[in-house]
This record gives C-alpha cells, sequence and structure tokens, in this order.
C-alpha cells in the first residue's frame, strides 16, 4: 500500500497480480490510522466495503473520528472488532449497519493444560503509560499478599498461551468498555478466567459473560475472595469445560456485516 493508502493504488495493485477486483474490501482500520493514514478513494471499490474498526477505548473523541471518515469516504456497513458495549452509541452516529460479532476474524493459539497447574492467579500484559488501571490493580494485589499471584509479559500470543497452560486461573483486566484479545487467548489456550470488569462490556453477547469458565470481579475484594474460593478446590475448577472460542467462518462473518 502506497502511503498514503489509496484504492486507486490498491486495484491497479490486484489487476497487475491477475486478481479479481470484484470482491469484499474487507478494511481494517481504528481511529488513530483513520486521522494519520485514512485509506482514500472508496467511492471507486467496485464491490462491497466493509470497515472493521478497533480501539474505540483508546481515548476520546474516537466515535467523532470514525463519523467524520465515514462521511468522506463511503462504505456500507461497519464492524467493531473489540467493542460489543459501544455498538448502540456508534448506531445513533452512523447511517449504515453497525455491528460487534467476536471474535471477527481474529484466530488465537491453542495450548494444552498441564496435568498440574501452578495454583496461582496469572495476569499477562502490558504494565505501561496506556495501561494505568492494570497497573494500579496488579500492584494493589501484589501490595496486599492476599493471594498467590504471579504477573508476566510476553513476546508473542503463542507465549502467552503456553503460560496460561501452565497456571489454573488467569486474570483479565480489559481497558475502556473493550472485549479484549485475551478475553478469547484465555479460552483458546483451554484455561479459565476471572474478568476484573463489568459483564456488560459483552453487550447483547451474554452467552459470553455467562460462560462457565469466565468468571467476573468489579472490585479488588470480591476478586481477592472469588480467586481464593476457586483456588481452594482444584479439582473442581480443573473439571469446569472450557470450549474454544466462538470463532467465524469468513463467509458466515461478511453475511452477518452486511445483513441490513
Amino acid at each position: 500500500m502506497d502511503t498514503p493508502p489509496n484504492v486507486e493504488a490498491l486495484l491497479a495493485a490486484l489487476q497487475q497480480r491477475g486478481h479479481d477486483r470484484r470482491a469484499v474490501l474487507l478494511h481494517y482500520s481504528d481511529p488513530f490510522l483513520l486521522r494519520s493514514a485514512p485509506l482514500r478513494g472508496l467511492r471507486h471499490w467496485p464491490g462491497p466495503r466493509l470497515l472493521a474498526c478497533g480501539d474505540l477505548h483508546h481515548g476520546k473523541s474516537l466515535i467523532e473520528t470514525l463519523a467524520a471518515y465515514l462521511e468522506a469516504e463511503s462504505h456500507d456497513a461497519v464492524l467493531l472488532t473489540f467493542n460489543p458495549a459501544l455498538v448502540a452509541e456508534v448506531r445513533q452516529r452512523l447511517r449504515v449497519p453497525v455491528r460487534c460479532l467476536p471474535p471477527t476474524f481474529f484466530r488465537y493459539p491453542s495450548a494444552v493444560p498441564v496435568e498440574q497447574p501452578l495454583l496461582q492467579l496469572l495476569h499477562v500484559g502490558s504494565l505501561g503509560p496506556h495501561h494505568p488501571r492494570r497497573r494500579e490493580l496488579v500492584a494493589c494485589l501484589q501490595a496486599r499478599g492476599r493471594l498467590p499471584f504471579h504477573h508476566a509479559s510476553t513476546a508473542s500470543p503463542e507465549e502467552a498461551a503456553a503460560l496460561y497452560a501452565q497456571h489454573a486461573l488467569v486474570l483479565n483486566v480489559p481497558l475502556n468498555h473493550d472485549l479484549n484479545h485475551r478475553f478469547f487467548e484465555v479460552m483458546a489456550a483451554g484455561m479459565r478466567q476471572v474478568v476484573f470488569g463489568d459483564p456488560g462490556l459483552v453487550g447483547e453477547h451474554r452467552h459470553l459473560a455467562e460462560r462457565p469458565d469466565v468468571f467476573w470481579a468489579s472490585t479488588i475484594e470480591q476478586l481477592e475472595e472469588l480467586v481464593l474460593q476457586l483456588l481452594a478446590e482444584p479439582e473442581r475448577l480443573r473439571a469446569i469445560p472450557v470450549a474454544p472460542p466462538p470463532y467465524w467462518e469468513l463467509k458466515d462473518l461478511l453475511k452477518a456485516a452486511f445483513a441490513p
């Protein structure tokens, strides 16, 4: 893709390589790219155009950024990749169908849980300047010392999956109204998780919040009591079934996203 990216150059490149240009354009972006390097010339695309948008939870005025871009560059539908709790708000701002169908087109590495996992609560993730809530929670758990708790950072999803498979329970700390990759990474690794947040972040996908392998806590006291209770019965915890993430076949995903 050229910089800034444009559809006419993309069509020329497809034609040069002998590909049929009459296809669905699956345009994956986020508000930061829509500001800094927006894809232009959508009117030239000869087929359906789907904008898959992520990261609507990472700042201010991001829905406004999305709406302004779509006014300039029309798409036929919008798919929110990880913000089901924001679907209603985004629908009010846009003139095209808006859906969130997690985990959209993503796939996650699987793992085989060990027979005797460590009876610890594992947290994997960045504690950098963009994650103050996560950093504060991890520091608080470490300072209180009530739980067998381990924090780690990894370089790849595969490394994270291997680490999940060695621990009895995983802590997931979403940011602002996002249903994050970790939610599905832990499932794919075959492990149970405790989400520190509100079940409402799944939006209309209540089945995700009600899975037997997903637990919820909204305060640190609730989290500690829940984890201590679960770890006190390790055999019962290991017996909880963990289904794979509810993956979509791409054709079915596109049909659902473009539905009126």
